[in-house]
């Protein structure tokens, strides 16, 4: 599957429209990239891509717990920070919480690869 981008997704598209005359396997691909340039929305990431950039990043989590000992926040830190780059309510330890948290730090990322 192709990667598409908000800066790439009208090309896609207008390539795809171009191909899909001889090739309708490409329905997918022409679906995705017309909701990126529609709605401004990209496609779901694969948690293969959630946890490789959890990983690429050197970040690296902890799970706090409240006085009773309820585990009820995932903070996501950078290695070799003490600050949290966010702290995500959670009901217990999942992976779930997990790649939640991931994603919110993916999202608040700027376009130069920096933390907001």
């Amino acid at each position: 599957m192709m990667k598409i981008t908000k800066d790439n997704a009208y090309e896609v598209v207008q390539e795809l429209e171009h191909q899909a005359k001889t090739s309708p396997a490409l329905a997918d691909e022409i679906a995705s990239a017309i909701q990126v340039v529609e709605h401004n929305k990209l496609p779901p990431r694969t948690t293969k891509e959630v946890f490789n950039y959890f990983a690429d990043q050197g970040l690296t989590h902890i799970w706090q717990s409240d006085i009773d000992g309820k585990v009820n926040t995932c903070e996501i830190h950078k290695e070799g920070f003490i600050d949290p780059i966010v702290s995500m309510p959670c009901d217990g330890i999942s992976t779930k919480a997990l790649r939640h948290a991931i994603e919110y730090v993916m999202d608040m990322e700027d376009s130069d690869g920096t933390f907001l």
